[in-house]
Parts: structure tokens; C-alpha cells; sequence
């Protein structure tokens, strides 16, 4: 099992069993699915947030350093082969580069408005890579937007990773489904959102993010601001941060869909 807050570091030999499981579970998972498959990404994402929390540990695992390398070119590669697929986005684009985003009003105060103050009460900002961990637990997935004036706002109830990945359950809040918006509901702007783990004990030492948001969809120029982000807010340097991408580029003139 991968290392949690408080255990010793890895064995070689638990290492070596732990890469051999996962090796197992995406070969049967492949079988099963297809090579192709939610399923295959969802244990490959299983994998990369495990073996992440390994190296938070061990830093000189050259084997498991290794297979993150390869576990995010795969995640990487399948995220890109799905994009194009989502409905089309309710927002329009501000700004392509820096990307700055704006989800429709409307449709907003329709759907979402009801529920807002609760949805706030539970988000939170977060500003140094100690202080999140108070609040959020390693290793699981939360939804995060990144605003217009670069605040890191994360949704403090726990998502389910399998949840994410395949959309099953959505959190809601008296019935309403929660989404990105709700987290800037004044002006509904951001450059970035999507769903983040963080992997630490004391503090934030790797960050896994993605920027699926239905809602917002954000472009491609997302990415660098997520990363810059994650840098500057906990020290992290490039190895340390998977970002992986949904939506294709936005162009500067696209407008909210109806």
C-alpha cells in the first residue's frame, strides 16, 4: 500500500510488490475495457496519486519516479484523445492568453444561485503549502477554481476519484448539483478549474490536477496558469505537478454558447 501520513518509508521489496499490483489491475482493466477505456484512466490516475505519495517519502525511488513519468505521458495522452467532446460551453472567453473566462449569468442565477452561500461557506482559499492540509485530506480530489485575481479557491468536500472520472454522482447541496461557478459566484470569472489532489504529510510536497470543469471548459493556456499557480502558492518545482488537460484551445473571438 502506498504511504500515508505517519508510516515509515517504503521497502524495496513493498515498492516492488505495490508496481507489480498496479501492473496487474491495468492489464485485467485493459482486458476488460479496452485499451481505450474510462476504466483504464481511472486505475492509471489511482496509480499516479499512489505512487506520487511514495515518493513524498522516498525521494531517491528512482523506480517509482520513473513510472510517474510514464503514468502522467499516459494520463496526459488519454485526456487529450476525449477532448472535443464535451456540449457546448456556456461561457465566453475574455481573454485567450492569459486565459480569462465567464460563465453566463442566466444560467447561473437559474440553476445555482439558490444554493451559493453554502457552497462558499465550505470553499476556501489557499495560500501556503501548510495550511491546506488543516482542511483537506492527501490524496483525495476536490474541486478547484483559479479566479481572476490568481486566488487557488478549493471546495472542501471530498470527491470520490471514480466519481470524477466517470461522472457518475455529482456533489449537490439541497438537491443542487455544485459546480466550478459557484465557487466565484460575484462575477462568475476564472482562468482555470478543475479538480486537484494534494499528496503530503506536513505540507504540500506534489500536486495531481486536471482542468475538467464542464462549466467553464478551459483552454489549453490554462494549464501554464495552473502550474504557475501551484508553484507559487506551495514552493513546488515542475516535477512535482501533473496538470492534465480536457478541452481544446479557446479562440479569442468564441462566445457563450446558447
Amino acid at each position: 500500500m502506498p504511504a500515508r501520513k505517519g508510516a515509515g518509508l517504503p521497502t524495496t521489496d513493498s515498492v516492488g510488490l505495490l508496481l507489480s499490483r498496479f501492473a496487474e489491475v491495468v492489464r485485467r482493466t485493459e482486458d476488460s475495457y479496452g485499451p481505450h477505456s474510462q476504466a483504464r484512466v481511472f486505475v492509471l490516475y489511482e496509480e499516479l496519486i499512489a505512487l506520487r505519495t511514495v515518493l513524498t517519502a522516498d525521494p531517491r525511488e528512482e523506480r517509482v519516479a520513473t513510472r510517474i513519468r510514464e503514468l502522467s505521458a499516459l494520463i496526459g495522452q488519454a485526456y487529450l484523445s476525449s477532448a472535443g467532446a464535451a456540449p457546448p460551453p456556456r461561457r465566453r472567453v475574455l481573454s485567450a492568453d492569459p486565459p480569462l473566462l465567464e460563465f453566463d449569468r442566466e444560467l447561473f442565477e437559474e440553476r445555482y444561485r439558490s444554493v451559493c452561500d453554502a457552497v462558499l461557506a465550505d470553499t476556501i482559499e489557499l495560500r501556503d503549502p501548510v495550511e491546506p492540509l488543516r482542511h483537506l485530506t492527501s490524496g483525495i480530489s476536490y474541486m478547484f477554481v483559479i479566479d481572476e485575481d490568481e486566488r487557488l479557491l478549493v471546495w472542501t468536500r471530498p470527491f470520490e476519484l471514480v466519481d470524477l472520472i466517470f461522472g457518475r454522482n455529482r456533489a449537490s447541496v439541497d438537491g443542487v448539483p455544485v459546480a466550478h461557478p459557484m465557487l466565484v459566484p460575484d462575477r462568475l470569472l476564472a482562468r482555470a478549474a478543475g479538480e486537484i489532489v494534494l499528496i503530503g504529510a506536513d505540507r504540500v510536497a506534489m500536486v495531481v490536477a486536471n482542468t475538467k470543469s464542464g462549466h467553464f471548459q478551459p483552454p489549453l493556456q490554462s494549464v501554464a496558469v495552473v502550474r504557475e499557480t501551484f508553484r507559487r502558492v506551495f514552493g513546488l518545482t515542475e516535477p512535482d505537478i501533473d496538470v492534465f488537460h480536457l478541452f481544446p484551445p479557446a479562440s479569442p473571438d468564441e462566445r457563450t454558447g446558447r
